[in-house]
Order: structure tokens, then sequence, then C-alpha cells
């Protein structure tokens, strides 16, 4: 991967190798993400994207290899630390909190944050950039798959 030039880099990848059991699922992955680059994993189903980035974020221990995030190795790290570093990972669909609404799931992905003024400014936001957030305003209770990283500033800091 030739990257940006002259961009740090935000985190890299190094020979991971992640199993379930017996079954080795992640079989010596390598890529790094530059700062200011879109990467995507792509595969067939079972060729193991969600367990790669569930041993990035920390939800899934791996085997071997090494992550590095901001300069520095996470491995062995768990979600609950890397949270506060601002890595995470928003599930898809049917992984958000589907008995609560909209706004009690925007409210949880800050809940490491302490500006109240500042969430709710964050949340007014969504609702005015995203038109599926807009017309679901009036129902509280709508599928919360509208809720995506276009309209929600992860940063923690």
């Amino acid at each position: 991967m030739s990257g940006i030039p002259n961009t740090k880099t935000l985190l890299k990848v190094t020979g991971l190798k992640v199993s379930y059991g017996g079954i080795q699922a992640v079989k010596g992955v390598d890529f790094e993400v530059r700062e200011g680059e879109l990467v995507s994993l792509i595969g067939s189903n079972g060729a193991g994207k969600t367990t790669t980035m569930k041993a990035i974020t920390g939800t899934l221990g791996l085997n071997a290899g090494d992550i590095e995030y901001m300069g520095h190795s996470i491995k062995g790290k768990g979600a609950w630390d890397l949270v506060k570093e601002g890595l995470v990972m928003v599930p898809e669909g049917r992984g958000v909190f589907t008995r609560m609404t909209i706004t009690e799931n925007l409210q949880m992905g800050a809940y490491i944050r302490d500006d109240k003024d500042g969430i709710a400014a964050d949340i007014e936001r969504c609702s005015i950039c995203s038109r599926a957030c807009v017309s679901a305003r009036t129902n509280w209770l709508a599928p919360c798959r509208v809720v995506n990283s276009r309209c929600w500033p992860w940063d923690v800091h």
C-alpha cells in the first residue's frame, strides 16, 4: 500500500492471526491506514472481515501479530481502554441497542464525554445533517440503523 505521502500512520496491522477455538479465522493479515485514507476490508462471508475489526477494537483476542494505533501497540488492550483513545467499532444494523431510541443510542456513543452542551449540539447536528434522522425525529423509536458515522463526530478527546 503506497499511502498518502507525508502523512502519519494511524493504524498498522502486522501478521494478525485470530482463532475461534480450533478454527483459524484470520491467517496473517497486514495493512496500514494513513491519515486521510479510506480503507475497506472486502471479502466473502466468513473471510474474516468482522473478526479482524473485532481484534483491532479489542473485543476479540488475537493469537499472533501486532496492532499499532497512533504509533503505539494496542495488543492486549480491551475495548474499554481503546474507546478512551477514540478507537471503537460501530456495529452494523442489528448491533445497536434496538429497544432504545435514536437519541439514547447517540447518548451511549458519548458516554465517556462530560460536555453536556457539546453532546446536545452534536445530537442536534446529527438530526440536521442526516435526512433519515430528520424523518425519524417524530418517531423516537425508529430503527437506529439511520444513525451512522456520517452524522456523529466520534472524537472523544
